[in-house]
């Protein structure tokens, strides 16, 4: 990106327009409407599907997951969650003692249903309660803890309906009527009088996958308890043997150790079929799977296990886990207008690190990212969290701007007083009324005066005999190849802004000649700042900025991070290159403070040149 200075009456006012380097065109792709992705790329028997990241949220395979459907016993974990805050919040406590009602005994007891038996006039602590819920999918325990939490059953299905509310779980077709997943009618009396007795809680595999990723998140210590294969369940004298119903876990018949499962659910009604919720970690990345409406022939048909090891399956084939970092280019640095601050614009970076699941022939370089503001309000807070880039090719769940990874910027920015805010305000409306009248930012380029050519004299080294012709673009400047950077002894690189040359030295010698362009003078002042620099980290294979209509292909910054940087003859905004600008190449200045070379030696430049390498820039 590169620095457009504009002098206004004698140059009475300075004004620095504001620098975007990057906002890639996208199509974003909104995660909340996803119903399917991948779909065609395994066949599923089972009437929805969702495989997501946890930790970001990125879908990795979608089958008719908005639909909504009966859950069954999954929606206990709507209960669980409810349980874990009421926990963390003293409402109540694991060791606190409570007594079932004749209605959760009743449910508890019937042979119909799965679960604890649980006896009137005995008391249960709410860790048992909550184990039992989680490994043996008991409902009479999932009842009683709504029960101790909120009073009364119909008080504790609002709590859920609650909850779901505040994670944007709501539409047309969402139900929740109990908190184990049984039928409307198992509440008795406290049943809903406006809903079917039959009536049972539904939602989609997208609405799971969010309940999901709140609980792992905000209540990971819920793993400890779902991981466990068997536990026990004592009621005074009698012990009860708990099994868990996610046969995948270690030590049950359906354990694969390419799996390692370490949760969730399974849900089990004649309406809803066989439903699971699984999770497991690959690479240190969490991933979470929801199936429902597998087939279900009786209490010991494995299909829905079977069919979340085909969407695993598919997973680990189809995707790989690369990690983006600032050196894959990914986060091409984007500098953003700040609002009130003593800086008028800053460079953006990544916050750190953040691994994603892309598929394996996906290039880190294809990927399409933006900012996610377009404008910062000061002060800011060096390595604090300003925004993010949004990835638009990588669907999200929830989410309208497909995976968000988190940006920062690298210096404290003040905000600035009132009024200084007024003058900067003030410059700005003289800066718009000159340009209007005198069409000023023209003229300057027109102006024979703002460029200078090159002159024998002002060459501090005489042209190689294979030096191109001036306005050569589209070759290497020299014939021969391009030197072995990372080989050559004391290497620098030294700018003649008005011999419109750049070299590759070796100690005294240059060993590489390049036609340049620098930036366009005004009273014999560059708009490129002479002096010492060096080779920064920020490098890419092209930008745009939408301030100047112009960018660029191949660059490497040697000042500023991002704004002062080595790259190739302008382009315009459909990516082709600009031949009036191109044409100035090694003939006179004319860039924005910039230094311009052509494409091959652009290319060469920022691919191969090492960090800290010294950059001398003088006027000859």
């Amino acid at each position: 990106m590169e620095k457009y200075k504009i002098k206004i009456l004698k140059g009475l006012l300075p004004f620095f327009c504001f620098l975007i380097y990057f906002f890639a065109k996208s199509v974003n792709v909104n995660g909340a409407s996803i119903d399917n992705y991948n779909e065609n790329q395994v066949d599923l028997d089972v009437k929805s599907a969702l495989a997501i990241d946890v930790n970001s949220g990125q879908i990795l395979y979608a089958k008719n997951a908005n639909k909504k459907l009966p859950v069954a016993s999954m929606s206990k974990l709507i209960t669980v969650y409810l349980t874990l805050d009421a926990i963390k919040n003293k409402e109540i406590s694991w060791d606190q003692r409570v007594q079932p009602t004749k209605q959760i005994v009743a449910v508890s007891n019937d042979p119909e249903y799965s679960g604890i038996p649980l006896q009137m006039n005995h008391s249960y602590t709410i860790k048992q309660l909550y184990e039992a819920t989680l490994i043996d999918s008991a409902n009479g325990p999932a009842m009683l803890l709504g029960e101790a939490i909120s009073g009364s059953q119909q008080s504790f299905v609002k709590k859920m309906r609650h909850q779901l509310s505040t994670w944007n779980i709501t539409g047309e077709g969402t139900q929740i009527v109990t908190p184990s997943g049984l039928p409307n009618y198992t509440l008795g009396e406290e049943s809903f009088k406006d809903k079917d007795k039959d009536a049972e809680n539904i939602l989609s595999a997208s609405d799971m996958a969010i309940i999901i990723s709140h609980l792992l998140k905000d209540f990971p210590q819920v793993l400890d308890t779902t991981s466990k294969a068997n536990s026990s369940f004592i009621d005074q004298d009698q012990t009860i043997s708990m099994e868990s119903s996610n046969w995948m876990l270690k030590g049950l018949s359906e354990y694969d150790s390419n799996y390692p499962v370490d949760g969730l659910k399974t849900g089990t009604t004649d309406a809803a079929g066989a439903c699971f919720s699984a999770t497991m970690q690959k690479e240190g990345q969490r991933i979470a799977t929801v199936i429902l409406g597998a087939q279900h022939v009786d209490g010991n048909d494995p299909s829905r296990f079977i069919q979340t090891k085909k969407l695993m399956d598919y997973i680990f084939d189809h995707y790989k886990i690369k990690e983006i970092t600032a050196k894959n280019k990914v986060s091409k640095i984007t500098r953003v207008k700040i609002d009130d601050g003593e800086k008028k614009s800053a460079l953006v970076y990544m916050k750190k690190p953040t691994k994603l699941w892309l598929p394996k022939e996906q290039k880190i370089s294809n990927l399409k990212v933006k900012f996610s503001k377009s404008a910062l309000q000061a002060p800011l807070t060096k390595n604090e969290k300003v925004g993010e880039f949004y990835i638009s090719n990588l669907p999200t769940l929830n989410s309208s701007h497909g995976v968000g990874i988190e940006a920062t910027v690298h210096e404290n920015i003040k905000k600035i007083n009132p009024l200084m805010n007024l003058f900067s305000y003030v410059n700005q409306a003289a800066k718009k009324y000159y340009q209007s009248i005198f069409n000023y930012g023209e003229k300057r380029e027109k102006n024979s005066k703002s460029k200078v050519k090159t002159k024998k004299d002002e060459k501090p080294y005489p042209d190689p005999a294979d030096l191109a012709e001036v306005g050569t673009w589209n070759k290497k400047s020299e014939a021969k190849g391009h030197p072995n950077l990372a080989k050559v002894k004391n290497l620098w690189i030294r700018v003649s802004l008005k011999g419109n040359r750049t070299y590759i030295m070796s100690g005294n010698k240059p060993i590489y000649t390049m036609l340049s362009t620098g930036g366009a003078y005004h009273k014999n002042k560059s708009d490129t700042p002479t002096g010492t620099y060096y080779i920064q980290e920020e490098r890419g294979d092209d930008f745009y900025n939408n301030e100047l209509n112009e960018g660029a292909k191949y660059y490497v910054s040697w000042k500023d991070h991002g704004v002062y940087l080595f790259h190739s003859v302008p382009t315009k905004s459909d990516g082709s290159i600009n031949k009036k600008e191109a044409a100035k190449l090694g003939r006179s200045s004319g860039s924005h403070g910039c230094i311009r070379l052509s494409v091959p030696d652009s290319k060469w430049l920022a691919e191969t040149v090492p960090v800290g390498t010294k950059v001398v820039i003088k006027d000859k």
